[in-house]
Formats: structure tokens, sequence, C-alpha cells
């Protein structure tokens, strides 16, 4: 019976702390359109920044591939969000044809305060300029995280 009871309240608190990606808090998809809409605005202004700042260094072709952020189920407090890039450079040997390719890829973690609610970071980011945009309690923006990650 104890062990019944010890393994029941070890369901319970796992239960309380699942996370789930942002695109489904509070429900599954129920964040899609508001979620995407900030990876996009994010993605044109790293369009805009990018050859000014940290794409000046071994490739010139930097693609986000994904923003992500994990919510806890229970009270929408954020986990963490991870920003993901590749690049590559591209030659042709002359004598052969073939292509060579060197390609990198970075997982850039978003520099959020511990106890950050999704709907204050959406807050946060609504405005122009998401990418430069202070962070809640904070005055850390996502670009800072990718100044020390690209």
């Amino acid at each position: 019976m104890l062990a019944l009871s010890a393994l029941l309240l070890a369901g319970a608190v796992s239960a309380q702390e699942r996370y789930v990606d942002a695109v489904d808090y509070p429900t599954p998809n129920a964040g899609w359109e508001v979620f995407h809409d900030l990876e996009k605005r994010l993605e044109a202004d790293f369009d805009q920044l990018c050859g000014d700042t940290y794409c000046e260094g071994d490739y010139s072709d930097y693609q986000p591939l994904r923003y992500r952020c994990s919510v806890r189920q229970r009270d929408g407090v954020m986990g963490e969000c991870v920003w993901t890039f590749g690049a590559s450079e591209a030659s042709i040997d002359p004598a052969t044809g073939q292509v060579h390719v060197d390609a990198q890829l970075w997982q850039c973690p978003t520099p959020i305060k511990k106890g950050t609610r999704l709907r204050a970071f959406y807050l946060a980011l609504a405005g122009e300029g998401p990418l430069l945009a202070p962070l809640p309690r904070s005055n850390a923006s996502i670009n800072d995280g990718l100044i020390g990650c690209l």
C-alpha cells in the first residue's frame, strides 16, 4: 500500500511539472498562430540585422531553422527557448566537379528569466522589432542570446 501511494504521488508531481511546446499551450495547437507569428517576425528581424552583426563570420548563408519554447503545462511558466540556426559554405573543385560543403549548426538559448510566464513573453515581444525587445523582468533580448552563440 505504501509503495502504491508513493507511485501515485510521484505521478502527480510529474504531471504538475510536465512541459509542453509553446504551440501546444494551454491545449494542443492552441498557441500555434501566436507562436508562429512571433517566429516569423523574429526571422524578419534576423534577416535585417544579420549582415551587420553575427553573420560576418566564417559563413555567408546563416538561416534560422526553428525557434521553440517549453512551457510548464499547469501554470504557463516557461522552461527555456532555443533558436536553431544553420549555415554553410560550398565550393567546386574545378578539376573533379566535386562540391565541397562546410556546414555548421547552432542551438542558441534565449536568456529568459526563471519564472517568466508565456503570456508576459508574448506581450514583451508583441511590438515591432521583437529580436531587440527586452525580455520580461530583464534588460536582455533574444538578440543577446544570439551574440553569445553565433
